[in-house]
């Protein structure tokens, strides 16, 4: 089921330690009351300053995990704090990083939800609200953000 509804995304970086940087999703101003998957740390595209893209995300652990989801309304706005481990093996802690230099980055989240088929189990649920609500489809992009990479690559 597609709808037409739209919504807007906020990224904005909130700190930075030893091995990852903290970036804030925040999803507003949506056009009617909507389904979304939980945002992922591999929604965060970091770009150079000619705006190529720097960097892939990569794992170590393969695995399943059951897709999450929220209800955002009109009006509301609902923020997710994700963890970009950074210039680090992945773990099953620390299932995503990415290798960045040293430098000025720039950063934008990219939220992509194509499915064709029903994705949301309401029976599984047993919400009435989220019954109530169709699940989004579509493709939205956030501001773009500077940050500084200080985190130095590990040792060989």
């Amino acid at each position: 089921m597609k709808t037409e509804a739209t919504l807007c995304i906020a990224l904005e970086h909130v700190s930075a330690n030893s091995t990852y940087h903290t970036f804030r999703v925040a999803f507003h101003s949506a056009t009617s009351r909507m389904l979304l998957p939980y945002p992922q740390v591999t929604g965060i595209r970091i770009l150079d300053e000619s705006g190529i893209k720097v960097g892939e995300w990569r794992t170590r652990v393969i695995g399943s995990v059951p897709v999450d989801d929220f209800v955002l309304a009109p009006k509301a706005r609902i923020a997710f704090d994700l963890m970009a481990f950074v210039n680090c093996e992945p773990t099953p802690v620390r299932r995503w990083s990415i290798e960045l230099p040293i430098g000025k980055h720039f950063a934008k989240f990219v939220y992509q939800i194509s499915r064709e088929c029903d994705w949301y189990d309401y029976l599984a649920k047993r919400s009435r609200f989220a019954h109530m609500t169709p699940p989004w489809n579509g493709t939205v992009e956030s501001n773009t953000i500077e940050f500084l990479n200080e985190i130095p690559k590990a040792d060989a």
